[in-house]
C-alpha cells in the first residue's frame, strides 16, 4: 500500500465511482480495481460493498477518515521537502561588522523578505576575530568582515569591497584650519577610536608604529562600538574611523586630510569551506548583492 493507491481510494468515495475516479486520475479502470484490491489485502477487510455503486463498508468509512488525513499530511510533507529543497525555509544567520552595516542590512533585509519570506534571519554584529570564530564553530553561516591574515584554514574569504581609515573632527575643530595636517598634529589631542579588535584601530597602531609616533600617543579613548564615534565626538577630540562609517554620518563631522596617510582596508564574506551547504544558494544570493552593492 502506497500513496498513490491511498490517493486513488479517495478519488473513488468523492467521485462515487471506479470508472470516474478511472477519468479524473488518468488510469485504467483495471488499474483502479488493482489498487483498491492491493489497499483490502493490506488492510484485511473491504473497503466497498460490492455493486456497481461505490459504495463504502463500515470499515471502508472509518478507513476513508484515517486515509484523508494521511494524504492531507503527505501533501503538507511535499510541500515542506520542496521548500527545503529550494532553501525557502528553516535560519540563516549572519555575521557583520559595524563598518558595513548601515550599508549592507537594510539591502539583505529587503532581499530576504522578497525571496525567503519563510526563512528566519538571525544577525550578529561583532569584530572581525569575533565573527571569523563563530563561523568556524558552525554557530553563523557566514559573515561580512574584514580581511586579516589569521583567519583559519577552514574558511574561505570573498572580496566585496575597499575602506580605507579617516580621522574625523566636528565643524569648527582648530585643526580644519591648519592647510596641512600630519598625523603627528592629531596626536597632541584626545583621540578617540574602536578597540584593539577592530580593523581601524590595529591599522592605525601600525602606522603609528612605522612612522615612530607610539610614544607621543596621550589621551585616547576607547569605543567598543564604532558607530557611536561621530556622535560621541566632543569639540576638541579626533576620531579615527573608516570612510564608510564617516560618510553614513555625513554632515555631522568633517574628515582631515593626513600628510602620508593613506591606509586600505578590504571587506568580504567569510565561510565555511565544506562540500555541501544546506544554504549555500542562498549565501552566494547574498555575496552577490553586497557585490552590487559596492
Amino acid at each position: 500500500m502506497d500513496i498513490n493507491e491511498l490517493v486513488t481510494f479517495k478519488t473513488v468515495v468523492e467521485k462515487k465511482s471506479f470508472s470516474a475516479a478511472a477519468d479524473f486520475l488518468g488510469y485504467s479502470q483495471p488499474n483502479v480495481t488493482k489498487h483498491i484490491k492491493k489497499i483490502e489485502e493490506a488492510v484485511g477487510f473491504e473497503l466497498f460493498k460490492r455493486g456497481w455503486k461505490a459504495t463504502l463498508t463500515r470499515e471502508g468509512e472509518l478507513f476513508y477518515k484515517a486515509a484523508a488525513d494521511l494524504i492531507d499530511h503527505w501533501k503538507s510533507v511535499c510541500l515542506v521537502s520542496q521548500e527545503i529543497e529550494t532553501e525557502q525555509v528553516g535560519e540563516l544567520r549572519i555575521g557583520i561588522i559595524e563598518p558595513l552595516a548601515k550599508k549592507l542590512l537594510p539591502n539583505i533585509i529587503n532581499w530576504m523578505e522578497m525571496y525567503k519570506p519563510k526563512m528566519d534571519v538571525t544577525f550578529e554584529m561583532g569584530n572581525t576575530r569575533r565573527l571569523a570564530e563563530l563561523v568556524a564553530t558552525d554557530e553563523l553561516d557566514c559573515a561580512f568582515c574584514g580581511e586579516t591574515d589569521t583567519f583559519s584554514q577552514e574558511l574561505e574569504f570573498k572580496k566585496i569591497c575597499k575602506d580605507e581609515i579617516r580621522i574625523i573632527v566636528l565643524k569648527g575643530h582648530e585643526l580644519l584650519t591648519q592647510k596641512e595636517v600630519a598625523l603627528n598634529d592629531i596626536l597632541k589631542y584626545p583621540l578617540i577610536y574602536g578597540d584593539k579588535t577592530c580593523l581601524s584601530h590595529q591599522a592605525f597602531m601600525q602606522v603609528l608604529q612605522q612612522q615612530n609616533l607610539l610614544n607621543q600617543l596621550k589621551t585616547h579613548y576607547i569605543c567598543s562600538n564604532q558607530l557611536l564615534i561621530p556622535d560621541i565626538l566632543t569639540s576638541n577630540q579626533v576620531g579615527i574611523t573608516t570612510q564608510s562609517l564617516a560618510a553614513a554620518e555625513k554632515g555631522k563631522t568633517v574628515p582631515l586630510a593626513i600628510k602620508d596617510m593613506n591606509v586600505k582596508l578590504s571587506y568580504g564574506i567569510i565561510k565555511k569551506k565544506r562540500n555541501y551547504n544546506y544554504l549555500e544558494k542562498t549565501i552566494q544570493s547574498i555575496t552577490e548583492l553586497a557585490l552590487q552593492a559596492n
